[in-house]
């Protein structure tokens, strides 16, 4: 896997932004992160991330206030979301991931899982 993998991590948990950051450099991946929605879109907008791991429930914008505001933005439009999540589906999520087809890893899961996800995007 090249370098040129670019992740941002948006999640308002430090020890889950800590423990994927470390996991996914091992993995070869280039990493950023942020601790809130809007920030998450400010870095998106810099940093032009190739995917974007994103946490639902954040104080501030949620992870579906910021995927909209990614969206509907020309630079982020196009950035693949995955969505880390405690939540079970209910009918709010469903209507979002089917409105943007984003993928969902529920909490906890194993870096694996996330690595599976990941080669499926990056086409590695």
């Amino acid at each position: 896997m090249s370098m040129t993998n670019k992740i941002l991590i948006i999640d308002d948990e430090q020890v889950v932004v800590d423990v994927l950051t470390e996991r996914l450099r091992l993995h070869g991946f280039e990493v950023e992160y942020a601790t809130d929605g809007k920030t998450g879109f400010e870095k998106a907008c810099e940093f032009l991330p190739d995917i974007i791991l994103m946490d639902v429930i954040m104080p501030g914008w949620s992870g579906f206030e910021t995927a909209n505001q990614l969206k509907t933005n020309h630079v982020t439009a196009d950035m693949p979301i995955i969505f880390l999540t405690g939540l079970g589906e209910d009918s709010l999520s469903r209507k979002h991931l089917e409105k943007y087809r984003h993928h969902v890893l529920l909490k906890p899961f194993k870096i694996e899982e996330l690595l599976t996800v990941l080669a499926n995007n990056f086409e590695m």
